[in-house]
């Protein structure tokens, strides 16, 4: 006598992973709050962005350099920054959604008639969301923090921004 078995259930294909390896560029708006140890100053500008990332499963690991440049919204017309940041950067991999931390160095110049120029260090953390069939577009928000309590031999510096990203990975 034959016996006849029940198929067995098909399970679901699971998605496939997002892998956030590649170089990218891309561009933002900054808007922030600079204080110069008495006074603080609205900034807002744009900057451009280009990086590398690696993805190790659930850990992603990278680096990026980026270029700012914009006006203190409080002072007279003349007074403009601008920053050149190297970043290393940590981040976790949910799919086509990366949060993540990084650290770096910033090489920041406050332009005015008496212009300050100095490096100091800059962290902060930020989100990253893949979009679009091939995920090749990516909008993210970054919050940063850069201080140095002898700006330039003159003042303590400290900048706090936000700054909304997009980007495209090759």
């Amino acid at each position: 006598v034959a016996t006849v078995s029940e198929p067995e259930p098909m399970a679901a294909a699971p998605a496939a992973d997002f892998d956030w390896t590649g170089f990218y560029v891309g561009v933002s708006a900054v808007n922030g709050t600079l204080n110069d140890g008495a006074t603080d100053f609205d900034t807002s500008g744009f900057g451009v962005q280009a990086g590398y990332l690696r993805d190790f499963g659930t850990l992603v690991f990278g680096g990026e350099l980026s270029y700012s440049k914009g006006d203190y919204g409080d002072l007279a017309p003349a007074s403009d920054w601008d920053a050149t940041r190297l970043k290393l950067i940590g981040g976790y991999d949910a799919g086509r959604f990366m949060p993540y931390v990084f650290a770096g160095m910033t090489s920041y110049d406050v332009n005015q008639v008496a212009a300050f120029s100095d490096t100091m260090t800059n962290y902060g953390i930020g989100g990253r969301f893949a979009f679009g069939a091939t995920g090749k577009f990516v909008a993210g928000l970054e919050y940063l923090v850069e201080s140095k309590d002898d700006f330039d031999n003159g003042f303590a510096l400290d900048n706090r921004e936000v700054a909304l990203r997009l980007d495209y990975r090759f």
